[in-house]
């Protein structure tokens, strides 16, 4: 019983140690799995720090690389910045070329340019619009409205107007004869304000008058300047031209700012003043404006006309070369198409004769063909027409002229 109970104890070592010895090998599988971990788990964590190490170098050359990307950004921005500059002094440096070779061609020249006032289209325009200023100081002429007629006054300016070799007559005796002569008396009242300033200023002599002194000064350096190129030796263009230039210049200044209000006190020119009081009551002896408002807004406006009308007829037509001119169609002329236009032209004016010059011919002589004019504004004329005139002859009673 001994003996069998040894054998199984020896049998249960012997499972034990067995088992012990599995247990074991277990264990050295665990630690060699556990040793690898282990390693890994430090390949892992070396590569980490490594991976770390790499991400921050990347990033230092990211940053690197994009600070240079801006520097080289910002000096791609500073040379397109001096090519600019380089283009706009190049642009600034031929524009310089252009304006010297444009003033020294205007200096020998005489032609104004596309923008200047006094260049022929624009002058143009301007007397134009003298002709409208014209039309709005004298009124539409509407009696039994707003506006009395002096018919004794009005019938004596038409006589006074028309040609003088004419036997016609005009009479007005009552206020219904007006609707017919009515476009001829609106006429004749711009004609006449036109002729009383241009005679305004033909009489005026202030000798103190700023204008009138850079007026004589200028005509004396012209002068002078014709002097110079006559009685001095040489060829060059710009003596030829001074004079003319002169001319031009100081007529230019003078079409700018002659009788302007005065810059210190903001008043009008004595002239200017002057004129517009003596006009204003030489048009009231022809028609009264009774309205209390438009006849302010009228005189307000005759200012601007007799400063303007001036400014063209004395200073601006001698802008031009050669100079130009104007003159009053009053001798009795055939209608010539290329020189006139007829008042409310009506195509009736082929066989007629000019009875009155509402508005004169402005022109210049054409020098590539002397005998021909170079037109700026045709005359205005009045054609004579029969029907609206009495011959003394067969009136040789007239009614008494009414007021």
């Amino acid at each position: 019983m001994a003996s069998d109970s040894n054998k199984d104890i020896n049998n249960e070592t012997e499972v034990l140690d067995e088992n012990s010895k599995k247990e074991c090998h277990k264990c050295k599988l665990l630690e060699e799995e556990n040793r690898k971990l282990v390693d890994e788990i430090e390949k892992f964590n070396n590569d980490l720090i490594v991976n770390k190490t790499l991400t921050a170098i990347i990033d230092k050359h990211k940053k690197e690389i994009k600070s240079k990307d801006d520097k080289i950004e910002s000096k791609d921005e500073e040379i397109k910045s001096k090519e600019k500059e380089i283009k706009s002094k190049d642009d600034e440096i031929i524009n310089l070329k252009k304006k010297h070779q444009y003033e020294l061609g205007s200096a020998k020249t005489f032609r104004l340019s596309d923008d200047d006032k006094n260049n022929p289209t624009n002058l143009n325009e301007d007397i134009s619009q003298i002709q409208e200023d014209l039309e709005f100081y004298v009124t539409n002429l509407r009696p039994k409205t707003d506006i009395e007629i002096n018919l004794k006054n009005i019938s004596r300016l038409l006589n006074d107007s028309k040609v003088k070799k004419s036997k016609f007559t005009y009479t007005l005796n009552s206020s219904s004869e007006l609707n017919d002569y009515m476009p001829l008396i609106k006429a004749v009242l711009q004609r006449h304000v036109l002729r009383t300033i241009l005679d305004y200023f033909d009489k005026y002599n202030r000798k103190n008058s700023l204008e009138l002194q850079f007026l004589k000064q200028a005509e004396d350096l012209e002068n002078l300047a014709k002097r110079l190129e006559k009685e001095r030796t040489g060829s060059d263009a710009i003596t030829s031209a001074l004079s003319v230039k002169i001319r031009q210049q100081s007529f230019a200044a003078l079409g700018n700012r002659g009788f302007s209000n005065i810059k210190e006190t903001n008043t009008l020119h004595d002239f200017i003043k002057d004129s517009k009081d003596k006009l204003n009551k030489e048009m009231e002896s022809y028609r009264k404006i009774l309205d209390a408002k438009k006849k302010e807004d009228v005189e307000k406006k005759v200012t601007d006309l007799i400063r303007e009308v001036v400014r063209l007829f004395y200073f601006r037509l001698k802008t031009q070369e050669p100079i130009a001119e104007f003159k009053w169609l009053d001798d009795n002329d055939e209608f010539e198409p290329d020189l006139m236009k007829e008042l409310y032209d009506e195509g009736e004016s082929e066989n007629g004769s000019v009875e009155m010059c509402i508005f004169p011919l402005i022109y210049k002589n054409d020098e590539s063909q002397p005998s021909k004019l170079q037109v700026y504004t045709k005359a205005t004329v009045f054609i004579r027409d029969s029907s609206l005139l009495n011959l003394s002859d067969k009136n040789p009673n007239p009614k008494p002229l009414q007021s």
